[in-house]
């Protein structure tokens, strides 16, 4: 596939490259992770699966080494995130079960508005000496599932009836539904529960990264498809590792002039551009069968809510 050049795409292509350097310049460079941003966001609504040479071409725009995304590639296969389907002397990838959990257990949060809920109604749950050695895989599972904690072993999320992470065998802990009447006690107890200020770095970084892309496309910048599925999936890998970080708290709970709602508001703007000229390239691959990629069972454009 060509990589279309020209005066009103250089800016947007200089902008990129100073994306991918910064993507480089982590101090560790998770292919892996990238890869399951690519399957979630682009192919899995085209029908799921991808052609191996059409991620190298996307990997390469992105200046990751054939032998490093294979290495990536035979990782996730081993760790069954991916399934390979060989079609001759072509490969073929398809998300397996724990890469689609992985990225749909993320996708509400990537995409969907900001929750707004109930800042008086809690959940708490506390750990005891029951849970044995597993306590700390316990903690994780909550730190994951957005639970913030108070102390090792009381962790809190607003709202009742939420969805919390099924347990093992062992017991050892205690529910509660609770109720918290005022909202500035709420708006310190969220501080004492979740790292907001560390977060909220994050998003600041992601806004000045980004910037300067938006402003590009707002100068009448026109990137080829390559380059814009290319800054399409970097975008919303940056903003999927800063989501999955933040907590499902009503807006009312949140610092005033949040950095998140910024950052949304810049990542929607930005994708809502990227879309048609990110999905020409997508048009151009072929699946297993030979077929053009089928049409996005979304309107990707308006991912964000329009």
């Amino acid at each position: 596939m060509r990589v279309d050049k020209g005066p009103m795409s250089e800016s947007f292509d200089h902008e990129l490259d100073v994306l991918i350097d910064e993507f480089h310049a982590q101090e560790r460079l998770r292919i892996w992770s990238l890869v399951i941003t690519i399957f979630g966001d682009a192919v899995v609504p085209r029908g799921g699966e991808f052609w191996l040479g059409s991620l190298q071409e996307l990997m390469q725009r992105l200046r990751i080494e054939p032998n490093a995304l294979r290495a990536a590639m035979s990782r996730l296969t081993a760790d069954g995130w991916l399934k390979r389907v060989r079609v001759g002397r072509n490969s073929f990838y398809q998300l397996a079960e724990a890469g689609k959990a992985e990225f749909a257990a993320g996708t509400k949060k990537i995409y969907g508005p900001q929750p707004q809920g109930q800042s008086d109604e809690w959940t708490i749950i506390v750990l005891t000496g029951g849970a044995g050695s597993a306590r700390d895989i316990r903690r994780a599972q909550l730190r994951a599932a957005g639970f913030g904690s108070l102390s090792p072993t009381v962790f809190v999320l607003p709202g009742r009836n939420v969805a919390i992470p099924e347990k093992g065998a062992s017991n050892g802990e205690f529910v509660f539904q609770s109720d918290l009447s005022d909202e500035t006690t709420a708006r310190d107890l969220v501080a004492s529960a979740w790292p907001l200020d560390e977060i909220e770095t994050g998003y600041r970084s992601l806004i000045e990264a980004f910037t300067p892309l938006a402003a590009c496309l707002a100068a009448g910048s026109q990137p080829g498809p390559l380059s814009s599925i290319a800054a399409r999936s970097l975008l919303i890998h940056r903003f999927r590792r800063m989501v999955l970080r933040d907590p499902q708290i009503p807006n009312q709970l949140r610092p005033v002039d949040w950095q998140g709602n910024a950052a949304r508001q810049l990542v929607s703007d930005l994708y809502r551009q990227l879309a048609a000229p990110s999905e020409q390239w997508l048009d151009q691959c072929r699946n297993a069968s030979g077929d053009q990629l089928q049409s996005p069972g979304i309107d990707v454009a308006n991912r964000f809510g329009g």
